[in-house]
């Protein structure tokens, strides 16, 4: 795990469920789960979603940049390995 080219860190004032950070580009995306009060879509960031199951987590961008943005589908990947174990999961852009 000290290789591992990202880290997951607890929500962010109980505004996410977790916050994924890269050590490289230092990109930081907010982890809601679908059913999440406190999930508004800001317009000026990128929102993906994820489904496993009866599951939908939504993914979404601080301060996204086109040198962090790059990164972005790498490390929601990396997460829903991480948790899912599984490759199989569809990413989508989030639709409000």
């Amino acid at each position: 795990m000290e290789n591992e080219r990202y880290i997951v860190l607890s929500g962010v004032d109980n505004s996410c469920l977790e916050m994924i950070q890269s050590k490289v580009t230092d990109i930081k995306i907010k982890v809601y789960k679908q059913k999440q009060d406190t999930f508004s879509p800001n317009p000026n960031e990128l929102q993906l979603y994820a489904e496993n199951k009866d599951t939908t987590l939504i993914f979404e961008t601080v301060d996204l940049s086109v040198k962090k943005g790059i990164d972005v589908f790498t490390a929601i990947k990396w997460y829903v390995k991480l948790r899912f174990n599984s490759n199989e999961l569809l990413i989508k852009h989030f639709e409000n």
